[in-house]
């Protein structure tokens, strides 16, 4: 692949991929599902390293290796955490409740269960202190609710972890919460729903936060000015998750005016934020058909990087591949 630009080795390993996919068609069923969750895997390594994630292919291989690895038996803690990722990520590409997201949401419904008898018991003595929190409600009650749902899911229990958390948003006004408190706990259980994957439901409660900057940030230990544009990125990518572009191109405008010209600012953390802003600004302009923009915010995100202390390797080449995609799409518009 030496020589070649970097359309061309995109285009070589988007062509070896496709083989891949197709064999994986025709004889995937032939063999065993180890093995076969094995060469996905593989696929799946290569895909990452070298795709975008706008290109379809990309989740067409996720979505492989997750069924994959399902019908395998294998690997619980692999499949939980690949699918709230990639879930997202199909969301992106192909909204919320298309086939593609559809058929990962089927996966992540089945029970895979995770620790045994010693999560059970863990999730059984957490649910004993909602028990006795729930008369006196509060803040307290919440946060012990949202601790039993994220158990749930790491036990491998995606649809108690759904009800519980669902639960509690649409009992929440009555648990005496202070108006600092509701944006808190919207806040929280919207960035919890986001991380598995449930963007329909994070939603309203990261809109309904992000609508208050600032004021959550007071009830949070930390950085207020961080706080308020992690909440702006993240309201942001929920926002591409659900097919509202134009929406989140609003927040994330809004939010790039908060930060500095200098890359090399003492706060890493604002630094990474920033270039994931300007990212996610030129996957809102790929989304709504402004590919030239999206090229020129891809290749933004990469200097921003190059530019840092300690440039992080997989983010730019993950910034860089999307680029590289978003310029093949331009070329043949």
């Amino acid at each position: 692949m030496y020589g070649k630009t970097d359309q061309e080795r995109y285009e070589q390993k988007t062509a070896q991929l496709k083989a891949f996919a197709s064999d994986d068609d025709e004889h995937g069923h032939t063999v065993s599902p180890r093995t076969r969750a094995r060469a996905a895997g593989r696929a799946l390594n290569a895909a990452e390293s070298h795709l975008s994630r706008l290109d379809p292919l990309l989740t067409d291989i996720r979505s492989r290796y997750a069924e994959a690895l399902f019908r395998a038996g294998t690997g619980a803690r692999r499949l939980r955490d690949h699918l709230g990722y990639v879930i997202r990520e199909a969301s992106v590409v192909h909204g919320p409740d298309s086939p593609e997201v559809r058929r990962l949401k089927t996966i992540q419904a089945e029970e895979r269960p995770i620790g045994g008898a010693r999560a059970l018991r863990k999730i059984e003595r957490i649910r004993a202190q909602t028990d006795e929190l729930r008369e006196t409600g509060g803040l307290p009650y919440a946060f012990a609710m949202q601790d039993l749902a994220e158990r749930q899911r790491a036990a491998g229990r995606h649809a108690d972890f759904q009800e519980t958390v669902g639960s509690l948003v649409r009992d929440r006004n009555a648990l005496g919460l202070t108006d600092d408190e509701q944006l808190l706990f919207a806040q929280l259980a919207g960035a919890a729903l986001m991380e598995a994957g449930e963007v329909e439901l994070a939603l309203p409660l990261l809109e309904e936060a992000q609508r208050q900057p600032g004021r959550p940030a007071e009830v949070i230990p930390g950085t207020g000015d961080w706080e308020t544009l992690f909440l702006a990125v993240t309201t942001a990518a929920c926002q591409l998750a659900n097919g509202k572009a134009k929406a989140a191109e609003d927040v994330l405008r809004g939010a790039l005016t908060s930060f500095t010209d200098d890359a090399d600012d003492p706060d890493k953390h604002l630094v990474k934020l920033r270039h994931r802003t300007v990212f996610e600004l030129g996957t809102a302009a790929f989304l709504q058909g402004r590919t030239g923009e999206a090229v020129e915010r891809f290749q933004e995100a990469c200097d921003l990087i190059a530019r840092t202390a300690s440039p992080q390797e997989a983010t730019f080449t993950a910034y860089r591949n999307t680029r590289v995609y978003a310029e093949i799409r331009a070329r043949g518009e």
